[in-house]
């Protein structure tokens, strides 16, 4: 996935001790389904832990990124989807 980091809240730490970021990213783009090509635009939360958390908690707001990670349940509570963030990458401009 890519997108555009909107904000931050951390980074935090767990109970554990392991660090903890939750961020929201903008993704745009165009899509095929049913032979037709459709705009996607949304917002998301994400959640990353540990080293990835650190690296990505000293990324700007704005900066474009390409995210790879996994789908999950936000809590043991919560069956909302959030995506896991477990790699990272900054786009160049343009």
């Amino acid at each position: 996935m890519t997108g555009r980091l909107l904000a931050t809240t951390g980074p935090r730490r767990t109970p554990a001790g392991l660090a903890t970021l939750r961020c929201t990213v903008q993704h745009t783009s165009t899509q095929e389904e049913a032979k037709r090509t459709r705009p996607v635009a949304l917002e998301t939360e994400l959640v990353a832990f540990g080293p990835v958390a650190e690296e990505l908690g000293r990324v700007q707001p704005g900066t474009d990124l390409h995210l790879q990670g996994f789908v999950d349940r936000k809590g043991a509570r919560d069956p909302r989807l959030e995506l896991h963030v477990t790699e990272f990458g900054i786009l160049a401009p343009g």
